[in-house]
């Protein structure tokens, strides 16, 4: 452009190229034109950095907005980027990325089976590394934010371990992997939280313990949002039984509860998992067990109970309600029993009121009607 051309004066050229290359009629290109002329003859604007989605992730997105987030996030998103978007989109250039683009990839992985919060997550990490490029403006619009999902299919909740079960695989189990399992149960920490517990996170004259730390991949860490930051109320047989498994008096405050056969950190979750609990499982014959269902366990026990919903919330170190019940919340045989008893009482009441207007008018009368209030 030479001194005292402006961009407008190019249009008849470069209307010809785009017509040539990226448009089907003259019309389309001088607007697809128009709106490239529009961006470039704005006050504030500055020519905008060219990269490609995997030269951006590891040189800026990387280094300036993942090491900001937790280190299980931190993980999960390598692990997205790695295996999902790079080899779809890790070439193409930021600002060639289009909302079709995005949204055939996502019915693409849809389609081949991926479960459908293994697509969100997908979309949520692309979306992320997407906001971070219209933050450092190498683009202005974001168009990972115009996919659409279908409904959420309806998911059934996994069988919990019955009481008799837990108890059970407690028996069969040495310690520590019988307190490990109880104190899952007793608390419904997170399996993260339970590993990363030092003695000195029980607080013997308050009675409860202390979430302070996690661990993740043999690394400490805080736990996962500032809500997991929690005491947990224990009861009189809880700190005995803790007392009774704190073998060695003289152990340090600064000692962990669950250290490794070496003695030197913590166990693995996952190691503990596959060769100790799930062995024991299997060789007892009883319901499916996990770390997390555990946690569930615990949650549906203070439900079953009447134990409030913001009482649960806090235990388990929820920051919304919501997703305690729509998630953690299992429907247990005993509530499910008790349900049918309830209904099928208040039906043959019903019934039998018809031989006896006495009653009858006196369940009428304890009937709540729309619009009128009782006197």
């Amino acid at each position: 452009m030479t001194p005292g051309e402006n961009a407008t004066s190019l249009l008849p050229s470069a209307s010809e190229y785009i017509l040539d290359n990226f448009a089907p009629t003259k019309k389309l290109a001088e607007r697809k034109l128009a709106e490239t002329l529009a961006d470039v003859n704005d006050i504030d604007y500055r020519p905008r950095p060219i990269a490609t989605v995997r030269d951006f992730v590891d040189m800026k997105y990387k280094k300036l907005i993942l090491p900001l987030r937790k280190r299980t996030t931190q993980h999960g998103y390598k692990i997205i980027l790695a295996h999902h978007i790079f080899p779809a989109f890790g070439d193409k250039q930021l600002v060639d990325v289009t909302g079709e683009d995005v949204q055939e990839f996502v019915t693409g992985k849809l389609g081949s089976g991926l479960a459908w919060n293994t697509v969100k997550n997908i979309i949520a990490v692309f979306s992320a590394v997407y906001a971070a490029a219209v933050k450092f403006r190498y683009l202005k619009v974001n168009p990972v934010r115009s996919v659409e999902m279908p409904q959420e299919p309806v998911k059934f909740q996994p069988k919990l371990p019955s009481d008799k079960e837990l108890q059970q695989l407690q028996d069969a189990l040495d310690e520590p992997y019988r307190t490990m399992v109880w104190l899952t149960c007793a608390t419904g920490v997170r399996v993260s939280e339970l590993l990363a517990l030092r003695w000195s996170a029980i607080d013997w004259q308050h009675s409860c313990l202390w979430v302070r730390e996690a661990v993740h991949n043999r690394e400490i860490d805080s736990p996962k949002t500032h809500r997991s930051q929690r005491p947990i109320r224990l009861s009189k047989s809880d700190l005995a039984r803790l007392k009774k498994f704190r073998k060695a008096p003289r152990s340090k405050d600064e000692d962990w509860l669950f250290l490794n056969t070496r003695g030197t950190a913590p166990f693995l979750a996952d190691n503990v998992l596959e060769r100790i609990i799930r062995p024991a499982v299997r060789k007892l014959g009883i319901t499916h067990v996990t770390w997390h269902l555990l946690r569930h366990w615990h949650t549906t026990v203070l439900h079953d109970e009447g134990v409030s919903i913001k009482v649960t919330q806090e235990r388990l170190g929820h920051s919304r309600a919501e997703t305690t019940m729509k998630h953690y919340v299992h429907l247990s045989q005993q509530a499910d029993a008790e349900a049918a008893n309830a209904v099928s009482r208040r039906l043959r009441t019903a019934q039998k009121a018809r031989h006896s207007p006495v009653l009858l008018a006196g369940i009428v009368s304890r009937t709540p009607i729309a619009g009128v209030q009782r006197a």
